[in-house]
Formats: structure tokens, sequence, C-alpha cells
């Protein structure tokens, strides 16, 4: 295939919306300081910030890291502006990628 062709191939392939992909390593930013959340998810992107936003209605004791950064500083990470780390469809590489990401 000529390379012109293959150029627009390629271009006219919609990209995926971040929310849509899934088997990543992500990163959410918190709105008010410098910290950031580093997670990964098989599934779409969209559900599991669904269950990061939601956690923060569950009893105390079941709160996640992001949930009681939230409640402790007032503070709330910018659901909308997820940055995708890495993709990775086998789960072990893709929770080695996520120790990598949490490390650096």
């Amino acid at each position: 295939v000529p390379k012109k062709l293959n150029n627009l191939i390629r271009r006219g392939k919609d990209s995926l919306h971040n929310n849509d992909k899934t088997s990543i390593v992500y990163k959410l930013n918190c709105k008010d300081c410098n910290l950031s959340y580093i997670g990964q998810t098989k599934r779409h992107l969209r559900t599991r910030l669904k269950e990061h936003c939601n956690n923060i209605k569950l009893h105390e004791s079941n709160h996640s890291v992001i949930s009681k950064h939230r409640l402790e500083s007032g503070h709330d990470f910018d659901w909308l502006k997820p940055n995708i780390l890495h993709n990775e469809k086998y789960v072990r590489k893709r929770e080695i990628a996520e120790m990598f990401f949490i490390k650096k």
C-alpha cells in the first residue's frame, strides 16, 4: 500500500475519547492542589471514574484514597480530564505499569 494511501486511511479513523478506552493506566489530578491519583482498569474509563466519584457516598470505612482526599481537604478531582498513561491488555503488565507510574 502506498504511503499516501496509508496516511489517508489512518487519518480517517475516529479516535476514541479517553472515557471510552479500556485496559489502561490512568491519572486523575486534583483541581486544587498538586496531588494526583494513578490507577488501572480493564473496563471503560468512564465506568471507573463514575465509581470513584460515587465512592464518597459509601460508609467511611469503604472510602477510597480519592474520597478521603475530597472529604479531608474539600478538594475535587478533574473528572473531565483524565490522562491516559499507558494501554495494556494483559492485567499483570498493566499492574506493573501502574506501579511504575506511581513510583515515577
